[in-house]
């Protein structure tokens, strides 16, 4: 029988100077962040991850197709303003639930499925968000209860985007309105940011429709009622306009002479007009009746005073006679 020698069993091993080359080429095998294991972990994994976020992108599209559906249903159940008007105003309400739908979806797409496949594990992380909300809950009450009041706004559609409010003694054009905060731009251009909670009484200025009021003072001399006929005139004038008619939602109420002032008497009527269009309106008629007026001589009073002055001397009392000079002789 024929031996073998125990070199000649096997493939030949390397020289005894590549030896300390093995420890290191096994580390980078075990390191996760070499090549070859992070293509493995991309074939196993990645199909994953893009599952993960399409399922994160297909809901998310569905809520902002919802969101649009909710916002031309809520207007189309509101009687206030035009369409366009019950939109913005339905838009803030439903932009909440849209912003906090899509924060539970992306947070509990990302902490309950991606973090897992990074080999993190979840339960420490949501033991952890418990007890940090529940803090916050506890800390922060104030946020609570700006977010409620904000909450409630919305809900009850107080006031929306483009409304002229007064809220807080400012009074401005709604720019912005959320659950914490609602912002005001008022008529010099000055943007206001209140926080709801402040907020106690609310004056809205363009809710459903809008008041155009006049108070327009003439002269004592001046008839009262050929006056009102004139008003009456240009009023209806104005709402049978072409271009200011549209904005007019009923012919003007003339109610009468309202006060009589230092230096006038006040006439007082108004216009119901579309919301936001009662200056344009008021601007308008207060031009035409400037024009009329000094057409045809209406006296437009300002306030002034009349001092009399006694010249003769023989209609005052010796009182006012002493002290003054001799008269002269004729």
């Amino acid at each position: 029988m024929r031996s073998f020698s125990s070199r000649s069993a096997g493939p030949p091993r390397p020289p005894a100077a590549e030896a300390p080359a093995v420890p290191g080429v096994i580390e980078s095998w075990e390191s996760p962040f070499s090549p070859r294991n992070l293509l493995r972990w991309l074939i196993t994994a990645g199909p994953k991850i893009l599952a993960i976020l399409f399922g994160m992108w297909v809901p998310t599209w569905i809520l902002l197709f919802l969101s649009s559906r909710a916002v031309a249903e809520i207007a189309r159940g509101s009687r206030r303003g035009t369409q366009e008007e019950r939109e913005n105003r339905a838009k803030p309400l439903v932009g909440v639930f849209q912003n906090a739908m899509r924060v539970v979806i992306i947070s509990g797409c990302i902490i309950i499925m991606v973090l897992p496949l990074f080999g993190i594990p979840i339960e420490p992380i949501l033991g952890g968000a418990a007890v940090v909300g529940l803090a916050v809950a506890f800390g922060s009450q104030r946020l609570i209860r700006v977010s409620f009041h904000g909450f409630v706004i919305l809900l009850e559609n107080q006031y929306g985007v483009n409304d002229v409010v007064r809220v807080a003694g400012i009074a401005g054009l709604v720019e912005g309105i959320s659950l914490r905060m609602t912002v005001l731009r008022d008529i010099e251009g000055t943007v206001h940011f209140i926080p709801n909670g402040e907020i106690t009484t609310v004056s809205n200025l363009t809710h459903g429709w809008s008041r155009a009021v006049f108070d327009i003072g003439v002269a004592y001399k001046e008839d009262v009622d050929r006056v009102i006929e004139v008003l009456t005139a240009l009023a209806k004038d104005l709402r049978a306009d072409p271009k200011f008619g549209p904005l007019i939602l009923e012919d003007p109420t003339m109610l009468g002479l309202d006060a009589m002032a230092d230096s006038a008497v006040i006439i007082r009527f108004f216009f119901k007009t579309r919301p936001l269009k009662q200056w344009e309106v008021k601007r308008e008629l207060l031009r035409r009746i400037k024009k009329e007026f000094d057409r045809l001589g209406i006296e437009i009073p300002f306030p002034h005073r009349t001092i009399y002055h006694h010249s003769d001397r023989r209609e005052r009392g010796p009182e006012e006679m002493r002290g003054s000079p001799p008269p002269t002789p004729d």
